[in-house]
């Protein structure tokens, strides 16, 4: 068994190791459930859920009822989906580069009659623009990620906000690749829905993440799933759901998902989202001027970039295996090894797998 602490790790992008906090957070709760058990147990964390939206709320500035937990992305983009007000012949702009959680929920629309429009370009920048010259009439919803996972990309998301308002345009971000590394403030961006998962940068572990609804998009939409956690009141013959985006809950509560979501995110919030932001591009620099001096080309977004950044090679699978062998972890993205980071990597181990990619390539002929 490989020893996490002996890893160079750059693959935060797909699923990161678990923070301390997290980690601390778990084994309490789990030791408290093994030796004292419900309903005890279940008491003390069930309000759990209402700290976690306060901590979600502070990082993306908005109103803790604005805020749910969920289970990953793919579930938020399949709420947005099925309980927006869309109809036959409506449009969709989605991006074709987008990774499948933000497709497959509007591919299916599209077989029930939605018009989806998926949107190619050249590099992730031409595609965006053109995604904003498709706008049209009968433009009803764009979805869209914060970064795209391909290479980082970060579209400007106030002037897509602003663009979506004026023409009355629902607007959905799937925000997993941004959340933890970067400043989102939604006072600053009208979206109707941002998603989630906790398994990237926020290093909550896997099957949890936390769902934005704005409470002025929460009149339009359509009912989706019902449950214990989803009512104001119900009878035998009727329900009422909450008027919050806790409506989007339903039975019994993932506990240990919310325990570790809630400790990152406190965590997080401790630091300063702006604090660990400044870090974040001090490093994305120094990263690429490394790069730079091995000769190492990669894909430059310039400013408009995350904490992503993807290596041009001619055989990504192969690079992997080779840092693999090495307790190096990068990913493989198509055509791309894609490397990612956080603000506690460390400069010296991205020198360590810059000289490793270094020597594959000269082994390669790259």
């Amino acid at each position: 068994m490989s020893n996490p602490s002996q890893k160079l790790f750059f693959n935060y992008a797909t699923v990161s190791p678990m923070c301390e906090s997290s980690y601390e957070a778990i084994i309490k709760f789990t030791e408290k459930f093994y030796n004292i058990g419900p309903p005890e147990v279940l008491y003390e964390y069930d309000p759990i859920s209402k700290d976690l939206a306060l901590e979600a709320a502070k990082l993306i500035n908005c109103s803790p009822n604005e805020i749910t937990y969920i289970k990953n992305t793919t579930e938020g983009i399949n709420i947005a989906s099925e309980t927006l007000p869309i109809e036959k012949d409506d449009e969709v702009l989605v991006l074709g580069n987008e990774y499948p959680a933000n497709l497959l929920p509007w591919i299916k629309k599209s077989k029930e009659g939605v018009k989806v429009i998926i949107i190619q370009g050249q590099d992730n920048q031409l595609a965006f623009d053109k995604l904003i010259d498709s706008i049209s009439p009968k433009t009803k919803i764009i979805s869209i990620s914060t970064a795209q996972y391909y290479d980082g990309f970060m579209p400007d998301l106030e002037a897509l906000s602003n663009l979506c308002q004026k023409n009355g345009i629902f607007l959905i971000l799937d925000a997993v690749q941004t959340i933890g590394i970067r400043k989102i403030d939604m006072t600053r961006i009208h979206a109707d829905f941002l998603v989630c998962g906790g398994q990237k940068y926020l290093q909550a572990g896997t099957g949890i993440g936390f769902m934005y609804v704005n409470k002025q998009t929460m009149k339009h939409l359509k009912d989706f799933k019902v449950g214990i956690r989803s009512m104001s009141s119900f009878s035998e013959n009727d329900y009422i759901l909450k008027d919050n985006a806790e409506r989007f809950q339903d039975g019994t509560q993932n506990l240990n998902g919310i325990v570790s979501l809630y400790a990152s995110l406190k965590n997080i919030n401790l630091i300063g989202i702006e604090n660990i932001e400044k870090t974040n591009i001090k490093l994305l620099n120094e990263f690429k001027a490394i790069l730079n001096d091995k000769d190492i080309k990669f894909i430059d977004n310039g400013l408009d970039q995350s904490n992503i950044i993807s290596v041009k090679v001619s055989d990504p699978q192969a690079l992997f295996e080779y840092l693999k062998e090495r307790s190096i972890y990068i990913k493989p993205i198509k055509d791309v090894a894609r490397i990612s980071f956080i603000h506690e990597s460390k400069t010296a181990d991205f020198i360590t797998m810059a000289e490793n990619i270094r020597k594959w390539m000269n082994l390669n002929n790259n």
